[in-house]
């Protein structure tokens, strides 16, 4: 850079000769002029950034929920789709009781919010729940359980028959068992044998066997020997003593024995307490026939007992009228209902016709299937070998096949033994 040739005489003489220069206004009024420059100056630095703000600001009111609904769209896809995933895996699972949800959710609008008439109308036709009595008429064949001894149960078995008492002493129940048959050994024997076996208190019978006394049998003149201790207990009462002449006579019955003789500890005769002194039992004859009913020691859910009672009935059609009627004064029930009628007809050669009324509803269930058996034993007792029954509403009720000929049981009151 050239060095100035001016020397400083010569600058300030220049400067001298320029026109002067006066400003008349008030130095306050020149001190806020600066100040206005100055606040515009400030002002002017803060306008871009300001109007930057203020534009971010508002593309994010505009975004922000423009994102937020594009999201929750997305979001709801996702849980649709998952949905519709989990659905598809369940439905087979829930196919079957869906229906069921179906119906008691309309059951519950129904009562509280009321149904459209449509919608009612669409109830109405489903099926409704059957009850507990169209349940028990449905009991299928298989599930009836007989009470008797048939025939074809005796295949290598011989039946023994227990007349045992309630527990209230009211009623004496044949109760039958089947043993193996034994060649070498005599009915009695098996019979005697058999005693300690039973399981009265289990079947809701009184505790009554074996029998406190020994006993002697004599085949060839079917005479038996029963022989008790001293201290005896079939003197305490003269229900006691009742008892044991019913059990002992049923025992003769069952055994084809025609006469008992009676003794203590080896010497001839017993002494009861009420009926005195007695050297032999021979039952007295009695007139009119045994009739069936029904007992329920374990409850009326259980399988009853077929109780006989001799009646002074000498028709069978006497007889199976009497058996719709209740016997309370001995706990019995009636074995046939009263609402079913019918006719018999006694036929040659030991068959009888019962033939049911239309208005008869005859069911395959467990309680007609016992009511057959009762009228089958009761037809035994008159002499009958089977029993025909006709105008039924089925063909076969448990094991009974109703087109055929129903023969008599050989014993009443099937029962088990323990192993």
């Amino acid at each position: 850079m050239k060095e100035s040739k001016w020397s400083d005489e010569q600058l300030q003489e220049l400067l001298s000769q320029m026109p002067k220069i006066k400003d008349n206004r008030d130095p306050r009024e020149i001190n806020q002029a600066i100040e206005i420059k100055m606040g515009k100056q400030k002002n002017r630095t803060w306008i871009l950034p300001s109007a930057a703000a203020a534009a971010a600001l508002l593309l994010l009111f505009i975004l922000v929920p423009n994102l937020m609904s594009w999201q929750e769209s997305a979001d709801k896809q996702v849980e649709l789709q998952a949905d519709r995933s989990t659905s598809s895996e369940q439905i087979q699972s829930e196919n079957n009781t869906i229906p069921e949800a179906k119906e008691e959710d309309s059951e519950l609008i129904a009562q509280e919010e009321g149904l459209e008439e449509q919608e009612q109308a669409q109830l109405s036709t489903e099926p409704e729940a059957e009850t507990s009595d169209e349940i028990s008429k449905k009991i299928v064949a298989s599930e009836s359980s007989p009470t008797a001894v048939y025939e074809e149960d005796l295949s290598g078995k011989a039946v023994l028959t227990y007349a045992i008492p309630d527990r209230e002493a009211q009623n004496i129940v044949p109760v039958s068992v089947l043993v193996d048959e034994d060649p070498a050994r005599t009915k009695f024997e098996l019979f005697e044998d058999t005693m300690s076996r039973l399981t009265e208190d289990a079947w809701g019978l009184d505790d009554y066997y074996p029998l406190k006394a020994n006993f002697t049998y004599d085949q060839g003149n079917r005479m038996l020997t029963v022989d008790v201790p001293e201290d005896h207990p079939y003197s305490m009462s003269s229900s006691t003593e009742l008892l044991l002449e019913k059990v002992l006579a049923n025992v003769m019955r069952d055994l084809n024995i025609e006469k008992i003789n009676l003794t203590t500890e080896g010497n001839t005769g017993i002494e009861f307490s009420h009926y005195g002194y007695r050297e032999e039992l021979i039952p007295e004859n009695s007139t009119g026939n045994l009739i069936y009913y029904f007992l329920y020691p374990n409850g009326a859910d259980s399988k009853p007992f077929l109780v006989p009672l001799r009646e002074k009935i000498n028709s069978i059609k006497d007889a199976l009228t009497a058996m719709k009627q209740n016997r309370t004064e001995n706990n019995l029930q009636a074995s046939i209902p009263e609402d079913i009628d019918f006719e018999t007809e006694e036929i040659q050669d030991g068959k009888l016709l019962i033939r049911f009324n239309n208005e008869s509803e005859i069911i395959d269930n467990e309680p007609t299937f016992h009511a057959i058996e009762a009228i089958l034993l009761t037809a035994k007792e008159f002499d009958f070998d089977t029993v025909k029954l006709e105008n039924a509403d089925v063909d076969k009720i448990g094991k009974f096949d109703l087109t055929e000929e129903l023969k008599v049981p050989v014993a009443a009151n099937k029962r088990d033994l323990p192993n």
